[in-house]
């Protein structure tokens, strides 16, 4: 997708080209820049074993991220997981398009659609129109924009929108390129629509930054939650099963999830999962990647015994294994 962009960009009287250079321009104008001074950050450490061949995952960096304004008179959304550490008193620094620096307060958050609101005393900002969901079809055209790296220079990246409910039907799914700097920014349509502000970046999975699939939680979401979190509401996400494993790099000859690493007393451990498994069904749902995975979960609660099935490897070759496993709540770190 990146080197499409590019192509596209390259040709000055291409539609799309055009599109996207006024997007820049223009819609540009109402995303933002947010800087975080941490006296601890528990999402930007690198972990061990599995985690450690994957190092760029999990170590979050340490420059700006990406905020969308929503109200006129200085509410600004971003992913929650940007915001999350300690943050120093006025560690919050907000850079707008002109290049103005301003100190933010973080109001509240809810964890589940991960969303975050911001106030900066600013009045008459720039405002997006909001997306007809009913206009959208799977396959639209999209582009993310963020404002990382450089806070005075905005990233746009091409996608589709290939799914309409994802995260228990609170986002949607695209696959313009997202990582932890765009995380928080704008997905819109090429009219400079807003679709949804992108979310759900995760350290402790290998699809953490974009593997092809990214998240934005959907308008409707975020208006129901507004004024709960210009309250100061701080809204915990209910707590769902883990299996306890970390996905490898995929198996080129069965589709499923091939485990790379069972987490010590897990479910997983417990059921007698192993170390190059791969996982093919969860309760009779069949498992092609980790999304149809955690849809599987999320339809089950903690406590609930299912039966999983695994192909694993043995000297006559691939061998189907079911294994009964009980689901349980992941442990506080």
């Amino acid at each position: 997708m990146i080197a499409l962009l590019a192509c596209l960009m390259a040709l000055g009287d291409d539609p799309i080209a055009a599109a996207l250079a006024r997007l820049r321009e223009t819609a540009a104008k109402s995303v933002v820049a947010i800087e975080i001074e941490r006296d601890s950050d528990p999402d930007g450490h690198t972990g061990s074993g599995a985690v450690s061949q994957h190092r760029d995952y999990y170590n979050r960096p340490k420059g700006p991220t990406s905020g969308v304004i929503w109200e006129a008179d200085g509410y600004i959304l971003t992913s929650r997981f940007n915001i999350t550490g300690g943050i120093r008193k006025n560690g919050l620094k907000v850079t707008l398009w002109d290049g103005r620096k301003v100190v933010g307060e973080l109001l509240g958050w809810d964890e589940e659609r991960d969303i975050a609101l911001l106030k900066i005393e600013e009045k008459e900002l720039p405002v997006l129109p909001r997306a007809d969901y009913a206009k959208l079809k799977q396959g639209t055209l999209l582009a993310l924009i963020g404002r990382s790296p450089d806070p005075g220079h905005p990233t746009v990246n091409l996608g589709i929108l290939s799914a309409m409910n994802r995260m228990n039907r609170k986002s949607v799914q695209t696959d313009a390129e997202m990582n932890y700097g765009n995380a928080g920014g704008a997905l819109l349509t090429l009219k400079g629509e807003l679709v949804g502000v992108a979310c759900n970046i995760k350290p402790d999975t290998v699809w953490g930054q974009s593997g092809g699939v990214g998240f934005a939680c959907k308008i409707a979401e975020i208006e129901g939650l507004l004024e709960r979190l210009k309250k100061g509401e701080k809204i915990e996400a209910p707590k769902q099963p883990y299996l306890g494993i970390r996905p490898g790099e995929g198996n080129p000859d069965i589709e499923g999830i091939q485990i790379a690493d069972v987490m010590k007393d897990s479910p997983a451990e417990k059921a007698g999962i192993k170390k190059e498994d791969v996982l093919v069904e969860l309760a009779g749902v069949k498992i092609t990647d980790s999304e149809s995975l955690k849809e599987a979960l999320e339809a089950h609660k903690i406590g609930d015994e299912v039966t999983l099935k695994v192909m694993r490897k043995e000297k006559q070759g691939w061998q189907e294994k079911a294994l009964k496993l009980k689901l349980e709540g992941k442990a506080e770190q």
